[in-house]
């Protein structure tokens, strides 16, 4: 009976160790996935993870082409001043000033890298052809694809002594659409201070930005002194149809002239 009784109590005990062990090993392997893996672990893997995607994000957006209204934004109607090289400015100390304060816009980033070293520009490389005419004032950035991207740049003597300086900038893209921005400035020659002329401004807006149209460009001058804007109309035949229509130089502002479609 003692015997079976030993037996009985080695049995009983056993049994308590191996519930003790199994308690152990259950609450050792509390928290871990069925991989093994802890919770803490597991945790901070997914944080890492997030971070890395975010980041990789991050880097992403920084890629995408910046659009002409966030590049102008805040700076199109602050005055900034000139430089001259000479007795008096010319179109490239004012594209120089302009492209200066806009030179994240590829078109503008050329025409400086052309001043830089003139004699030496590759348009072939740069894939980017930059025409000064000094003596018209006007200058002209343009990409050599079928994407349109430029900026071009002119200037007009005013009646009192100043100057008006005009800027027309287009950032295309491989879609057809596109971004278009233009800017007036008044220059001093006495404080050498190019500020920006919304009187001008919104003389052109009420031609270029109407509401008949789907689309424009502004042609500025090279030659003559008279601005024009060409309106387009989506034919729905996979086309367009121009409106062009003429802003004339008065000696200090523009006038409209008239204008109709042309084929």
């Amino acid at each position: 009976m003692r015997n079976l009784r030993r037996i009985d109590e080695w049995m009983v005990m056993m049994a308590i160790v191996c519930m003790m062990f199994l308690t152990g090993c259950g609450k050792s392997n509390e928290g871990k996935s069925a991989s093994g893996e802890s919770k803490d672990t597991k945790e901070v893997t997914t944080k890492q993870t997030e971070e890395q995607t975010e980041s990789e994000s991050a880097d992403v957006d920084e890629d995408l082409p910046e659009g002409l209204d966030s590049m102008t934004s805040g700076l199109a109607e602050a005055p900034f001043t000139i430089s001259p090289k000479g007795a008096k400015a010319n179109i490239q100390d004012f594209a120089q000033a302009f492209c200066s304060q806009y030179d994240r816009f590829e078109p503008n980033e050329k025409i400086l890298k052309y001043f830089s070293a003139p004699k030496t520009y590759d348009e072939v490389v740069e894939m980017y052809r930059v025409e000064s005419d000094i003596t018209n004032g006007y200058i002209r950035s343009m990409l050599l694809t079928e994407v349109v991207r430029e900026t071009q740049m002119c200037y007009w003597n005013r009646k009192n002594g100043h100057s008006l300086v005009g800027v027309f900038m287009v950032n295309g893209s491989e879609s057809g659409k596109s971004e278009n921005v233009f800017m007036f400035y008044d220059y001093d020659p006495k404080t050498n201070i190019m500020t920006p002329d919304m009187d001008v401004y919104k003389v052109v807006e009420k031609v270029a930005l109407d509401k008949a149209f789907d689309d424009y460009l502004l042609e500025l001058p090279q030659e003559g002194k008279n601005i024009v804007v060409d309106l387009y109309t989506d034919n729905a035949d996979d086309g367009y149809d121009v409106t062009e229509k003429t802003l004339k130089w008065t000696g200090d502002t523009f006038t409209l002239v008239g204008g109709g479609a042309r084929q």
